[in-house]
């Protein structure tokens, strides 16, 4: 094999690991999303029925933030529950998984932050779907 031909090889495959932790980094920023997502949707489902009979509409605090924490950890990330008023809930999330070229140059992992929010919308019955 010839000089130049070994530096090309080189220069691809530095290349396509590069590429590979590109994808992976999108991957976990998208992953941190879809998972914030979920773990807010899971919380938006404890409904406070004490104020549901009432009329107004409001999660139960603490089975919400429990809900959101309980996905979360089944899911192995590591997050924080908020709840902003009686009707939303936010979650922020980390995410983190080992990259393929990029730890020959020191950095082992590739870190993505997520955040999403659920926020209970009252719905009439009798309306139109």
């Amino acid at each position: 094999m010839s000089v130049p031909a070994a530096v090309v090889l080189l220069a691809v495959l530095v290349l396509l690991g590069l590429a590979v932790d590109g994808v992976r980094a999108a991957q976990v920023i998208a992953t941190a999303d879809a998972i914030a997502g979920e773990a807010a949707r899971a919380g938006g489902q404890a409904v406070d029925v004490a104020a549901l009979a009432r009329g107004a509409t409001a999660v139960d605090p603490t089975a919400a933030a429990a809900a959101a924490r309980g996905y979360l950890k089944s899911a192995g990330v590591t997050g924080t529950v908020d709840l902003d008023g009686a009707d939303t809930i936010r979650v922020e999330v980390t995410v983190t998984r080992p990259t393929v070229l990029l730890g020959l140059a020191g950095r082992p992992t590739i870190t993505g932050h997520g955040s999403a929010s659920a926020r209970l919308v009252p719905v009439d019955p009798g309306g139109a779907p």
